[in-house]
């Protein structure tokens, strides 16, 4: 192989990002997930000290597992993920629905 095919080669595979790259994304994004998941689970403990209504936290926390969990099970098509991303959107439900009808 000459040298310009091979740079246009590897031009064409790291068109999108590089492998320190996409690590360096993901390590974002689960970062920000779990400052997420912090924030609300301490939001979650004042409310609950409080004695205020927290269904609207815990649809948000069902809502990031069940994101996470169902894009998980999507993927690996992996039916034990399923069943837990089904739990979750079932958790998500009922906390939206008691959200509802303690009203806005």
């Amino acid at each position: 192989m000459d040298k310009e095919k091979i740079l246009s080669q590897n031009k064409k595979e790291n068109l999108y990002l590089d492998e320190y790259e996409k690590h360096i994304k993901l390590q974002g994004k689960s970062f920000g997930l779990m400052f997420v998941l912090f924030i609300c689970i301490l939001i979650l403990f004042i409310k609950a000290v409080c004695k205020e209504p927290y269904y609207d936290i815990m649809t948000i926390i069902g809502s990031v597992a069940f994101g996470s969990m169902g894009y998980e099970a999507h993927i690996s098509k992996n039916k034990s993920k399923f069943v837990i991303a089904l739990f979750f959107f079932l958790f998500m439900g009922y906390y939206f629905y008691k959200f509802l009808m303690v009203g806005l």
